[in-house]
């Protein structure tokens, strides 16, 4: 009686002993063999040179019955005759002398025609592994593997199956997934969810509405928009989305969750450290670098940072890897309890978009991970369904206006130097004490005079520095002028900084908008 467990169609879910037993070849395990030949297909005669000697060249050896084998003589495999064996110990033995897992290799992939798990890139070997993340989802990724040990699993043969390509690449798609193009390999791993099959509104996805409600706030919109870009963009550079609280349990690390729920494999959480390591291969090929925790105090750090922001191209250092470049469109967003100081961001920076994030009030979900997973394909589904984004209007899609906060500017003030901080109060008290005046001259020479003349930490050549490189402020050409606009004082002659009342613009600016006198 047939095994009710074979069906017509050869069975998928069989391992690969199971599967050579019920349907590999018999005859083909001898192919090849100078001293075995088959008599039918069921029966093998192997030579040797007692047999010549005994005239018994046609003696069968092994005897297929069914699925299993008998073994009738003896044999250069040495296998004990009369035993009963199955086709694959056979094969085991008579093509891999005894490896069970080059054998199982063999079936796997020649036999069964499984997907070859291993690439060369140039010269390097990598293993294709699949990974489930903690909420279900398959990624792929790629791991160093060493030539001579896939020859130990597999043997020498299956170097010459393996898929080989000139380089790497990263072409970010996470609706069409792109293998290959010019031979080179897509690092960009393939998108791990479907979309939902119908129109979804926002009452559908109730608990990923109100993530975003509370991440963004009243910029909910540019939340939504940021996201579409994400998942439909993934090539569009996008400024740094930094979420700051002082306090806890305040949702950033579930967002942070949420978008490595989406994006598997094509995001990476890095410390900040890891941006001054050595090695970066554990985040250049991803599309969303997330850092938590994060404290960049290092200049280099902050650079870094910046020009990641930016960055067309990254070289892959990678252990044990030949050094190579690919294109790099990597988004970042940052978390950090350090509302004031987490890193330095100057006032003309506009690549950050700064959320300050508030504690979750009320009664807490506790499934909330869970339900944001599972409604992941309607909300990719309500992402695909919004008004196209026109993204001509900055290289990053949103405006300075847009996303500038009033966070931002806090730690852009937090971010000056002592001596800014200082000169910026020195200069609002003078403008206060002297409102009539418009603007005063003076060079660093002056103020350190007026204000620093007991002090030593700060030298004529810092201050100059600072006026020039964090203020900004160009030095006007040589001329007369009264320091500080005390007329009562000598003139001197110098290239001095120009310093304006800004209490004074504002009240000019009200006087052209309305075109009406103001009487003081």
């Amino acid at each position: 009686m047939k095994n009710e467990f074979l069906k017509e169609d050869k069975n998928p879910l069989l391992n690969p002993v199971d599967y050579y037993n019920f349907y590999g070849s018999f005859t083909q395990i001898f192919d090849g063999l100078k001293t075995a030949h088959a008599k039918s297909d069921n029966e093998i005669c192997c030579i040797n040179l007692k047999d010549m000697e005994l005239n018994n060249i046609n003696q069968t050896t092994f005897l297929l019955k069914g699925y299993l084998v008998d073994v009738l003589t003896e044999n250069e495999y040495k296998i004990a005759v009369n035993s009963t064996i199955s086709k694959f110990m056979l094969l085991t033995a008579v093509k891999f002398k005894g490896d069970i897992t080059a054998a199982i290799s063999y079936v796997s992939i020649y036999v069964m025609k499984s997907e070859l798990p291993y690439i060369r890139v140039g010269t390097d070997y990598y293993k294709i592994i699949k990974k489930t993340d903690r909420w279900g989802a398959i990624n792929i990724m790629l791991k160093p593997w060493k030539k001579d040990e896939i020859k130990q699993d597999h043997s020498k043969s299956i170097l010459s199956y393996i898929l080989k390509f000139d380089d790497f690449t990263i072409l970010p798609n996470n609706k069409t997934f792109i293998p290959v193009k010019n031979n080179c390999y897509n690092l960009y791993s393939k998108f791990a969810h479907d979309t939902n099959q119908h129109d979804v509104t926002l009452n559908d996805i109730p608990v990923t509405i109100g993530l975003l409600n509370h991440i963004f706030g009243t910029q909910v919109q540019l939340g939504l928009k940021y996201m579409k870009l994400l998942y439909e963009n993934p090539m569009q550079i996008l400024p740094v989305l930094a979420l700051v609280s002082t306090e806890r349990e305040t949702g950033k690390t579930t967002f942070l969750n949420w978008i490595s729920m989406i994006f598997g494999e094509n995001s990476v959480l890095i410390s900040p450290g890891d941006l001054t390591h050595n090695f970066n291969s554990g985040y250049a090929t991803k599309n969303i670098i997330m850092v938590d925790e994060t404290v960049i105090e290092k200049s280099t750090s902050v650079e870094k940072l910046k020009s990641l922001a930016t960055a067309k191209t990254i070289s892959v250092s990678q252990k044990f890897v030949q050094q190579y470049s690919v294109p790099f469109f990597g988004k970042i967003i940052i978390c950090t309890n350090k509302e004031k100081d987490f890193m330095r961001i100057d006032e003309e920076e506009i690549r950050f978009w700064v959320r300050k994030i508030k504690p979750i009030t009320g009664q807490k979900n506790v499934n909330i991970e869970d339900d944001l997973f599972n409604e992941i394909p309607k909300v990719l589904k309500f992402l695909e369904l919004m008004p196209s984004i026109d993204i001509s209007n900055s290289r990053m899609v949103f405006t300075q206006e847009e996303i500038g906060t009033s966070q931002l500017q806090i730690i852009k003030d937090e971010s000056k130097s002592g001596l800014h901080k200082e000169l910026d109060m020195h200069i609002e008290d003078f403008f206060n004490n002297n409102s009539e005046l418009k603007s005063f001259m003076v060079t660093a020479i002056d103020i350190k005079d007026k204000w620093y003349s007991h002090n030593n930490q700060y030298s004529i050549a810092y201050i100059r520095k600072v006026i020039k490189d964090e203020m900004k402020l160009k030095s006007l050409e040589n001329q007369r002028y009264y320091p500080f606009g005390e007329i009562s004082m000598s003139q001197r002659v110098g290239t001095p900084f120009e310093f304006f009342n800004q209490n004074y613009q504002s009240i000019e600016n009200q006087i052209d908008e309305k075109s009406t006198p103001i009487n003081f």
